[in-house]
């Protein structure tokens, strides 16, 4: 996936601007802490899943659908929304494709967190490789 699928740039570049020292390594680490939670979360779905439990899988979509939105991770915030979609719709033991969805979710996360170590995720790091490219 290209970088641009998994976030929002402009909302990378101002948790980056967050820390006018280290930028974007502060704002690196804060993304690597986030994919921690994510995983924990997606995880956590997961269970819920099959024991059945559509108010729990709801609450934590819900959840991981908000701090994915505060970070620019909009494309697992995405996820997310029909996560917590399939979660409303009550019994979750005859839902089809409620576990492909939470798998999709994870390789969403794993190309979450590529893009994270990604050196291009970043505005200076964009616009040299940008630059690079030109010439």
């Amino acid at each position: 996936m290209l970088i641009e699928e998994l976030f929002d740039l402009q909302a990378i570049d101002e948790i980056a601007r967050l820390y006018p020292e280290r930028g974007n390594e502060e704002a690196r680490r804060l993304l690597e802490l986030f994919a921690a939670d994510a995983h924990r979360a997606l995880v956590s779905i997961r269970v819920s899943a099959w024991l059945g439990d559509a108010a729990a899988l709801r609450r934590e979509a819900h959840r991981l659908k908000g701090t994915s939105g505060s970070v620019g991770a909009t494309r697992l915030q995405t996820e997310c929304i029909a996560l917590e979609r399939c979660a409303g719709e009550g019994d979750l033991s005859g839902m089809l494709g409620l576990e492909e969805r939470i798998e999709h979710a994870f390789f969403v996360l794993q190309e979450t967190r590529e893009g994270i170590r990604s050196f291009a995720l970043f505005p200076k790091a964009r616009r040299c490789s940008t630059m690079g490219a030109a010439t």
